[in-house]
């Protein structure tokens, strides 16, 4: 008997993000920037305004949990990180915004098969931006 071979997803570029200690993918297209912060924030209350400058343009920074449908609420990290890298949002027709995360890794490639796609001994958890997300 001959069996048919498994269906392939169609294969996506994706940016893996790492935020309190959570493993996270989301496709490249979604991405205007990814660069290094001039600053660090290890606290975990961030400055009542926080912006970066990016090609000499303001980028308006929020908590990652409030750019991304993280679909269960996210569990702190017991250790304090460092934020070290500034992900920006592909928001058409709004201001520049962007969240500080641990650590990027990408970009890679793999298929859309599930809430996660694996890389590098890892599963990353799939996000989106929630709706309706400006400055």
């Amino acid at each position: 008997m001959i069996q048919a071979a498994p269906s392939r997803g169609p294969s996506v570029q994706w940016i893996g993000v790492q935020w309190q200690g959570g493993f996270y993918a989301l496709p490249v297209s979604l991405v205007a920037a990814v660069f290094k912060a001039a600053q660090t924030q290890a606290d975990s209350q961030p400055p009542y305004l926080d912006v970066e400058v990016h090609d000499g343009a303001p980028v308006f920074m929020r908590s990652f949990e409030h750019c991304f449908e993280l679909g269960s609420p996210a569990v702190p990290s017991l250790e304090q990180e460092e934020f070290r890298w500034v992900l920006i949002l592909n928001v058409p027709g709004g201001s520049p915004l962007g969240c500080r995360v641990q650590q990027v890794l990408g970009p890679f490639w793999d298929e859309l098969k599930s809430e996660s796609v694996h890389h590098d001994g890892q599963d990353w958890h799939l996000i989106q931006p929630r709706g309706g997300i400006h400055a």
